[in-house]
C-alpha cells in the first residue's frame, strides 16, 4: 500500500520530469560527442556547494565519458596525477 507521501513524491517526480526538454537533452548529448571526438575539454566553475557539484562533474565526465575536465576549484595537480595513476594501477 502506497502512502501519501510516496504517492505525491512520484507524482511530483513524474511531472517534474515530464518538463524536461528532450530536444535540449539531444542537443547536449551532440555538442558532448563533438567535444570528446575533437579532444576538447570541459571546464566547471562554481562557488560554494556547486564547487562541489562541480568536482564531482569533472569526476564523473573524465572516468564515466572521458572527456578531459577541469573545476578550477579543485587541486588539478591531484587530479591529473594522483586519481589517473591510481586507477590505471587498479586496472
Amino acid at each position: 500500500m502506497m502512502t501519501k507521501f510516496s504517492k505525491k513524491y512520484f507524482n511530483d517526480v513524474a511531472s517534474i520530469a515530464n518538463t524536461i526538454n528532450l530536444k535540449q537533452i539531444e542537443k547536449l548529448v551532440l555538442e558532448l560527442s563533438k567535444i570528446k571526438k575533437k579532444g576538447g575539454r570541459i571546464f566547471f566553475i562554481g562557488v560554494g556547494g556547486s564547487a562541489g557539484n562541480c568536482s564531482h562533474a569533472v569526476n564523473d565526465f573524465r572516468k564515466l565519458c572521458n572527456i578531459e575536465s577541469y573545476a578550477p576549484t579543485d587541486n588539478v595537480s591531484c587530479l591529473l596525477y594522483t586519481s589517473d595513476a591510481a586507477d590505471e594501477e587498479d586496472s
